[in-house]
């Protein structure tokens, strides 16, 4: 007998129309069938819509069962999901990406794992499938504690995508998306549910496909991916202290987390002095701690003595 629980599948849309049909054909033979289907267009400039249009029809969804808003103008994947969020009636929310596709029991093991209804979040391994038809089974490191889970997310341990977690939607109502933070805005979600939540559990069985040929998932450039980072390391610091979080190991994760996007400003396609110094200073020395290889290590001990021209040089070469 199925669940009496009700499962918002909530997919984001934008210029996938190679990839979107598998995703919806995953999503439409679910085995698992008390669910419904929430879509957001971000304003796709290619026939994405059309292809959502035509799969409703072939499997014949009743209207009741679906909905599609559709952006004037590309607002970005938080607003998304904001606004996929408050057309969800369901009790529990399943994150899809559109370029992605799920195993056919992926909803029905994780339903099943909430124990009626008594678990807040249910997470899964995934596969990654890559450019050239080869496929990485990702086995994730949970703790069936949710605070423990929060730790590693934030020293990227597990990682951080809402796709590879069944959420109660209640969970939402506790906390506001940042609809500026485009690029990490899972980091920033991720951490906040887990916080919140007072019960997990783990299906160990890679039921979630993530395609890592699609280009257009990243549509940002990278300097505002770095921005949007930065921006959510703040964030999720200031939660912290207003929360009284703050200990010497979470203080360390961040420290590194500060330096790993920091150090972005001494590579090549995104080198920028200026914006080396300024981002998080407090972490200068953070490359200490971390395994960079030797000749990452000597521009780093350059920037720390502000030996910037020296850099500048070596760029240039």
């Amino acid at each position: 007998m199925e669940s009496s629980l009700k499962v918002s599948i909530l997919v984001p849309i934008y210029n996938v129309k190679n990839y979107i049909g598998k995703c919806l054909d995953s999503v439409f033979t679910q085995s698992y069938t008390n669910v419904e289907y929430v879509f957001v267009d971000d304003c796709s400039t290619d026939n994405s819509l059309q292809v959502l249009k035509s799969k409703l029809a072939e499997y014949s969804i009743s209207s009741d069962k679906y909905t599609v808003l559709c952006h004037s103008e590309n607002q970005g994947i938080a607003q998304t999901r904001i606004d996929l969020l408050s057309e969800a009636k369901g009790d529990y929310i399943q994150f899809i990406d559109s370029d992605d596709w799920i195993e056919k029991d992926m909803i029905a093991q994780m339903v099943e794992a909430t124990d009626n209804g008594k678990i807040d979040i249910v997470g899964c391994d995934y596969s990654v499938i890559y450019n050239n038809g080869s496929v990485c089974h990702v086995k994730e490191n949970y703790s069936d504690n949710p605070y423990d889970n929060m730790i590693k997310c934030i020293d990227y341990n597990i990682a951080t995508t809402l796709w590879k977690l069944l959420i109660r939607k209640s969970l939402f109502k506790k906390f506001s998306i940042d609809k500026d933070v485009n690029i990490g805005e899972d980091y920033l979600i991720s951490i906040m549910l887990y916080y919140y939540a007072n019960s997990f559990t783990a299906v160990n069985l890679p039921l979630y496909n993530y395609v890592h040929a699609n280009n257009n998932r990243l549509s940002y450039k990278m300097t505002r991916s770095l921005s949007d980072h930065t921006t959510a390391v703040k964030k999720i610091e200031r939660f912290f202290k207003e929360n009284r979080l703050l200990n010497d190991k979470i203080n360390n994760y961040l420290f590194l987390r500060k330096f790993n996007i920091k150090s972005n400003y001494l590579k090549n396609n995104t080198f920028d002095i200026n914006k080396y110094k300024s981002t998080f200073p407090e972490s200068d020395k953070a490359w200490r701690q971390i395994n960079y290889s030797r000749n990452e290590k000597i521009k780093f001990w350059f920037a720390e003595k502000k030996l910037y021209f020296i850099l500048k040089l070596i760029h240039k070469i």
